[in-house]
C-alpha cells in the first residue's frame, strides 16, 4: 500500500510539545497521527471532546487495571521466592 504525506496547522508550541510527549513514550507524532486515524476509521470518530475524555478515561483505565494485575502477579511470585529464601537460610542455619 502505497503511503501518503500529510500536512496539519496547528500553533507549533503545541506541535513540539506533542512531539516531545510522543518521543517520552518511545514513539512518534507520526505513529501516533496514524493509530489515531486507525482506530476512527474502525471504531468511529468520537462527535465531541466529551466523547474523546470518556474514551481516554476508559483506555486509561483499562491500562491500570492490566498494570495492578501484571504487579499482582509480581509480588505473589516475590513472596513465594521470598518463603524459599527464608527457608533455605533457616535450613543453612541449622
Amino acid at each position: 500500500m502505497k503511503r501518503k504525506p500529510i500536512s496539519l496547522r496547528m500553533e507549533q508550541e503545541q506541535w513540539q510539545s506533542f512531539v516531545a510527549l510522543c518521543q517520552g513514550e518511545g514513539t512518534t507524532a507520526t505513529e501516533q497521527i496514524s493509530i489515531f486515524i486507525r482506530q476512527c476509521l474502525a471504531q468511529g470518530l468520537p462527535l465531541c471532546d466529551e466523547d474523546l475524555d470518556i474514551s481516554a478515561a476508559n483506555q486509561l483505565n483499562n491500562r491500570i487495571n492490566e498494570l495492578e494485575e501484571k504487579i499482582g502477579v509480581a509480588l505473589a511470585e516475590l513472596r513465594l521466592r521470598l518463603i524459599e529464601l527464608e527457608e533455605e537460610n533457616e535450613r543453612l542455619q541449622n
